[in-house]
């Protein structure tokens, strides 16, 4: 008899076949869940597009009036980024048999009609133009597939071990399949895979046990074996103060488990974040551990420099130049990012100008190690894929950028222990099982929000939503966790993170809180001894140029004014974009050439602009902000406009102030000074909340003297001066400070002590929260500092 056994992963399969041959007899056929229903779809004459084809060609079929309407940038780097909601949107619903017809029925969508209508020509012209060249798409394959009978039929049997979700498309698939071979489906029902038994009954006519592992044939209809099983957990829950602690305890469970007889190679480390994973290699002295996954290129020259290179051409900033050249790109800094080229054209000019590494001919080095082969295997494939394209330098540059990040190269130094994520776990049993990151959304994962379509909606047209994938992740979790023998759950605590809900829902609870054992990650002490706190005694508060932060830094945390203003520690510079920095230039350049408007139209097109040339390097992340800044701006616009309307004119911006306050000096920069007539206001803008800033009660708590220094410093020169914050994301307008003699005298109190003080004892803050985000936790041993 002709056997087939159908498992979710790779790994599974290995698992099987390792159990196989301790048996005699002929082995049966093992092929992965994916690869057995790919082959039972055949499109005759086309063949399936790949990778960044599809980006091209959804783009080219972007190329209607229409299509404007979506709001959606057809420039192929910011396009890339947009591209995988239209393709997991038309995906999921032709996957699921859901015509984009049954959309329009959802009273929820009826707003969207005109969307719908742009989304099924995109849809129509994408699959023409494939049609036209010969290939087609997943979106397309429930339409137009041919089921492979002579696939179908070389088997006797077909055993299928089902961990995940069945699409509607898939299910039909495996009927048509069951009608010409003995289909047998082992299976665990647990309370996390519901709706999976309700499909069952409803699609196949099945009606299966709770809580129980079975078997049922598919063919027949009927339920060969069935136990019940109430799903068990018994792991052990642990929870430490830092994120990163939870490497040294994950260490230390592990070889517990080891020393009561687990063997390593039946332990697995999971990840939920797969991008913790750099930081256990990090730590991984011993090489006892071996990641699944693999490593990616980012750190290696063959990705750094291209990816240097187009941030240097999408910023222009001479600080991303130079970064380029310190890393060997010196050379590339004089090519054209627009120069139209194909893309042999392009690998031979940045191979030659020392753009990509590796690539040139004339060193080919005698003994090629597994990344540049791996390079190489990719950019055959590239090549091929993209013979007929022409595009821009900058273009190829993002898209062969994406390759590189996609690659991602096997682990191959032998660690017995597997560290792996969720996904990877399935159809596979562990006797050892160690999971970390256990904390509310993270376990499960958050899924992003749909594009297009809101949860009443998908709930409309019998499409999975949030909840059904979460169940999806609990219900892997859950099977990896009754099948160990042996289990530990991480989790931290710190900034403000809460376990998992989820363990509730296992029965687990919270977790018994222990200390990392650092001596497993350090051969010494991980941070220099420290005998008490630093003593300052030659201080001399007078010889200081002051202000308001400075100020703020000595109110809040003696040890951090230390470090920045006496030892003179520089911070690490802010790689992201700092919204409220990026704002306040906005808006400086925003009235460097006027001092008013009079429209809110023409107020908001001058500020879109403005924030579209601050923005543009920032790819996707600078068109959320602009987009989420120029909805939430159109209070400030319209109380601007009024503003401006009672006579108010820009006077001075970045106005620099100085002088002197109860002996010590002053210095300071106001964002704006507004005029009308002799009076005068001056503005501070804030991003954030004012509410700390402009407290009127608790002023023995108050830090922040920003507005009254503003006001010692500017009312001898502006006797009619009023001072106002003006909080631009939360409504704009103009809010004076609270209480200002109180405050103002609480200043020159702060001040008289601060100008005696020739001493002082560099303390800790007893307030941890202003931690989380200082510079200098690690030399203070809080925050995640491991």
């Amino acid at each position: 008899m002709a056997t087939l056994i159908v498992t979710p992963t790779s790994r599974s399969i290995r698992e099987r076949s390792a159990q196989l041959r301790e048996r005699d007899g002929f082995l049966p056929r093992l092929m992965r869940m994916d690869e057995f229903l790919s082959r039972l779809a055949l499109v005759p004459g086309r063949a399936m597009i790949q990778g960044s084809q599809r980006i091209l060609r959804l783009r080219e079929a972007a190329e209607f009036e229409g299509f404007g309407r979506l709001q959606k940038d057809r420039g192929l780097i910011r396009f890339f980024a947009r591209s995988d909601d239209f393709f997991r949107f038309f995906e999921e619903l032709a996957w699921e048999k859901v015509p984009l017809e049954r959309l329009e029925e959802a009273d929820a969508y009826a707003e969207y009609g005109e969307h719908l209508s742009v989304l099924k020509e995109l849809r129509r012209r994408y699959g023409a133009r494939l049609e036209a060249e010969g290939f087609t798409d997943r979106m397309f394959l429930p339409e137009h597939y041919r089921f492979d009978e002579a696939f179908a039929t070389r088997y006797d049997r077909i055993e299928l071990h089902l961990e995940g979700y069945l699409s509607r498309f898939e299910m039909e698939l495996l009927s048509e399949t069951a009608k010409r071979s003995e289909l047998i489906v082992h299976w665990r029902t647990t309370p996390f895979n519901e709706k999976m038994r309700r499909r069952f009954a409803e699609e196949v006519g099945i009606e299966l046990p709770e809580e129980s592992r079975l078997s049922f044939s598919w063919s027949q209809g009927e339920i060969l074996e069935a136990e019940r099983v109430p799903l068990e957990i018994a792991s052990r829950v642990l929870a430490v103060e830092e994120r990163y602690e939870q490497v040294a305890l994950a260490l230390a469970e592990i070889e517990g488990m080891v020393r009561r007889g687990i063997a390593p190679e039946r332990i697995a480390l999971v990840l939920p974040r797969e991008e913790f994973a750099s930081v256990f290699d990090l730590y991984d002295r011993m090489g006892n551990l071996n990641f699944s996954m693999g490593f990616d290129l980012r750190s290696r020259p063959e990705y750094r420099i291209p990816a240097a290179m187009l941030a240097w051409w999408q910023s222009g900033e001479e600080e991303d130049r130079e970064w380029l050249q310190r890393l060997g790109g010196a050379q590339a800094v004089k090519l054209s990012s627009s120069r139209l080229m194909d893309v042999d054209e392009f690998f031979s000019m940045m191979s030659e100008e020392g753009a990509l590494p590796g690539f040139a001919s004339e060193e080919i080095p005698r003994k090629r190690s597994r990344e540049a082969d791996a390079i190489d295997e990719i950019r055959e494939r590239f090549v091929r894929l993209h013979r007929r394209e022409k595009l821009a330098t900058r273009e190829w540059l993002f898209l062969w950028i994406r390759e590189l990040e996609a690659l991602r190269l096997d682990d191959v130094r032998g660690g017995k222990v597997t560290v792996m994520g969720v996904l990877e776990t399935r159809g596979v049993a562990f006797d050892g099982v160690v999971i970390v990151d256990f904390n509310e959304g993270v376990v499960p994962a958050q899924t992003g929000k749909d594009r297009f379509l809101d949860s009443r909606v998908r709930r409309f047209a019998g499409l999975p939503d949030r909840q059904d994938r979460e169940a999806l992740q609990k219900h892997y979790y859950a099977r990896l966790l009754e099948q160990a023998r042996e289990g530990a759950i991480l989790y931290a605590l710190g900034d403000n993170r809460l376990p998992s809900r989820f363990l509730y829902e296992l029965g687990l609870g919270d977790g018994e809180r222990v200390a990392a054992p650092r001596e497993l990650l350090y051969r010494s002490a991980p941070l220099p001894a420290v005998s008490g706190d630093p003593e300052v005694t030659d201080f001399d508060p007078t010889s200081m140029i002051w202000s308001a932060s400075r100020l703020q830094c000595w109110l809040e945390c003696r040890r951090k004014f230390y470090y920045r203003y006496i030892a003179g520690l520089k911070e690490k510079p802010d790689e992201g974009i700092n919204e409220g920095q990026v704002l306040h230039r906005i808006l400086d350049e925003l009235y460097r050439e006027r001092t008013h408007f009079e429209e809110e139209a023409q107020m908001r097109r001058a500020l879109e602009e403005t924030a579209g040339r601050f923005l543009a390097s920032e790819e996707v992340r600078g068109l959320y902000l602009g987009a989420y800044w120029t909805k939430v701006l159109q209070d400030f616009v319209r109380k601007e406009i009024h503003h401006f309307a009672q006579g108010w004119r820009v006077e001075r911006r970045e106005m620099p102030v100085e002088g002197e306050i109860a002996g010590l000096r002053f210095t300071g920069r106001v964002d704006r000074l507004d005029r009308q007539g002799d009076n005068y206001l001056a503005l501070d803008y804030k991003s954030g909340s004012i509410a700390a800033s402009n407290r009127q009660s608790s002023l023995e708590k108050l830090t922040d003297f920003q507005m009254s220094i503003y006001a010692r410093l500017l009312r001898p020169r502006y006797p009619d001066l009023d001072l106002a914050y003006v909080p631009i994301l939360d409504g704009g307008g103009y809010v004076p400070p609270t209480v200002p003699e109180e405050k103002e005298a609480l200043l020159l109190e702060h001040l008289e002590a601060l100008g005696g003080t020739r001493a002082f004892v560099a303390q800790k803050t007893d307030e941890l929260s202003r931690c989380r985000y200082c510079p200098y936790q690690l030399l203070c041993e809080r925050g995640e500092y491991l």
